[in-house]
This record gives structure tokens, sequence and C-alpha cells, in this order.
């Protein structure tokens, strides 16, 4: 009997083990092909001055968002800084200061939302949401790192935006130097908790208008399972798009997950795609729910991996990452080796490389922990 017994455990060790194993080598091969999205990034999408570019190819024609070519982005730098506190990469996070503070930032915080290939603004406009990403970052490479230089550009960013970003005690969208205007709307998807609490936390950002702004965001209502647009203060309405942009949707709710506040319909609905269709596309008809574009995109499914890991929906996390990687480029022997949707004529867009970067890491962290 005890024969058996023994013979039984001695399987179960076995199987345990290789198992393991097998978790093992799987984290293994995902963490190579992470450092190789990493690096084919630095190769295809870094100009000569370090800033990171927007697309692989040299182009005049703009996008739906008004950037050309290799012109670099706040956006973008604020991501970089993201993946190098996860990474814990440090000299990485200090490379990226540096860019910072010799092309983006003007003395007084204000930060150029778009450089041209060379580093020199040819914009007035900041924008807030890629202001709060990089105060965030500095903030939270100061607690890691210990360097004051980060705590004090910071409070500099922070103390520009509180004055300036301002409609009626509400952080707006942008604020326009040449012609001393703050917008009067701010889009949801650029709400992030985060920043926020460490700004108010240090008297960077007073209370009525960090409430104001945060109320913005908590109180926003759904239809038919979706977030608004955006919110416009001088009216005081929330705006909804007829066309839902899963980019804004699955930011505000990974923004409103770090506040513990989930949507069972955004969660149903992000869920009943992946396990009816396979599939999220980029954009959505409201009341239908029917997608109105055939695309899917890296970055959404990246946004999408980074909600889940707040809500702490392994499960749906891991089949998001699943289809993400479906974008990706897993062939050693090719050029663009660890870049996600390359295209046929050799461009991709770094938003779709830098989200997933980012996500991928935060999983692989998680899995870690």
């Amino acid at each position: 009997m005890w024969r058996g017994v023994r013979k039984f455990l001695a399987i179960i060790i076995i199987v345990c083990t290789s198992i393991l194993i097998g978790i093992f080598l799987i984290q293994k091969q995902e963490v190579h092909h992470s450092f190789a999205t990493e690096k084919f990034i630095k190769r295809w999408l870094m100009n000569e001055n370090g800033t990171l570019a927007t697309y692989i190819k040299e182009s005049n024609q703009l996008d739906e968002d008004l950037v050309q070519g290799r012109e670099a982005l706040s956006e973008t730098l604020g991501l970089w800084m993201q993946y190098a506190l996860e990474e814990e990469n440090e000299q990485l996070f200090q490379d990226a200061f540096e860019i910072l503070t010799t092309y983006f930032l003007e003395k007084d915080g204000f930060i150029h939302w778009k450089l041209n290939q060379s580093g020199v603004s040819e914009v007035d406009t900041n924008a807030l949401v890629d202001d709060l990403r990089i105060i965030s970052g500095l903030l939270s490479a100061y607690r890691k790192w210990e360097n004051e230089q980060y705590m004090e550009v910071a409070r500099i960013i922070s103390n520009y935006i509180s004055r300036f970003n301002v409609t009626n005690n509400i952080l707006t969208d942008f604020y326009d130097r040449k012609h001393q205007y703050s917008s009067d709307v701010i889009t949801l998807s650029y709400i992030d908790p985060e920043p926020l609490e460490q700004m108010f936390q240090r008297e960077y950002l007073d209370k009525e208008t960090y409430r104001n702004t945060m109320d913005v965001l908590v109180s926003a209502p759904l239809e038919h399972g979706f977030y608004p647009k955006s919110y416009h203060e001088t009216k005081q309405t929330y705006l909804f798009e007829g066309e839902i942009n899963m980019v804004d949707q699955a930011l505000v709710a990974y923004h409103l997950a770090k506040l513990n506040i989930v949507s069972n319909d955004f969660v149903r609905f992000v869920e009943e795609e992946i396990a009816h269709r396979g599939v999220v596309n980029g954009k959505y008809e409201k009341s239908t729910k029917k997608p109105v574009v055939t695309y899917e995109s890296p970055a959404v499914y990246g946004i999408l991996i980074l909600f889940s890991i707040e809500s702490n929906n392994y499960s749906l996390a891991e089949k998001l990452y699943e289809r993400m990687k479906v974008f990706r480029n897993d062939n050693k022997k090719h050029n663009y080796y660890g870049g996600y949707s390359v295209s046929l004529t050799g461009d991709t867009h770094i938003f779709d490389n830098l989200v997933p970067l980012f996500a991928e890491k935060k999983l692989m962290n998680s899995w870690n922990n």
C-alpha cells in the first residue's frame, strides 16, 4: 500500500515540477520578447538626439492626431518613463529625464506637447494628460531613487498646470501660451487619479481643483455601458460621441480601477468580445455596441491589460495578452523583431509599441509577485 502511495506522490511531484518548469520557460521567453521590443524601439524609433519618434518613416503627412513622421511627443516620453520605472532601470529613466529637461521643458514648467526631429518645438500648447504622466513618473522616480532633481522638476511642472491648465477650478486639456487661452473641456481619459493624488498630497495642487477634477471622473455617467468622451466645464455637461474610441474607454476604466471603481457593464462587454469574437476592435457604435472599424490596436489591448491587472482580473488580462501578442513580430531573424503592428511598408506608430511594452512588463511583474 505504502509503495503505491509513494509512487503516486512521486508522480504528483514530477507533474508539478514539469508545470513549474513550463511556466518558468514561458516567462523567460516573454522576458526575451519584451527586451526585443525595447531594442526595436531604440533601433527604429529613436532620433539621433535621443528623442523618440512617432513613426519609423519620415513623412510630411499629418495623421489624425496632427503628428507626422519622426516628430517626438511628450506623450511618448511619459510612457517611456513609466516603462523605465516598471523595469527598475534608473539609467533609462535618467536618460528620459535629460531629454525632458533639454528639449521639452521650459524653465517655467511648460512642456511642449511635440517637437520636430531636431528637438525644436513648433507648437505653443501643452497637453494635460502628458504632463500628468510625466509628473507621476518624476515623483515615483524620486521615491525610488531619491534624486532631488526629479521632485523639483515635478513641482515646477505641477505649479504651471495648476496655474494655467484650469477653468473654474477644474483642470482642462491644454493651455495655449501664444494666445493665453485655457481649454474649457477636460477629456475624461486625461484624468489619472495617481498623479493628481501625488500633487495634492505635496500641495502642488489646491484642494478645490483636486476635488473638482476627481469628481468629474468619479461622477461620470454611463450610456449603453460606455463612458463619456469629455466634460465641458462652462456648460457643465458630459459629452458622448456616437462612435466610441476604445483607447479612451480603456483609459477611463483603468483610471477608475485605481480608485476601486469598476463598471461591470464595461468588463462584461470586453469579456464577451474576447469570448465570442476573439477580438476587441478600435471603435464601436455606442447604442448597438457593434464595431464600426475592422482594425485592432495593440495599444488598446495593452491598456485593457493594465485595467484588468488593476481590477485583479488576471484571467482577462492573460486572454488579452494572448491576443496582443498576435501583433508582435517574434521572428528573431527579422529586422523588425520585437516590433508591434509593423506594416508591409515598414512603418508603425510608437504608441502601439510602448503601451504593449509597458503592459507586458506590468503583467510579467505581477506573475512574479
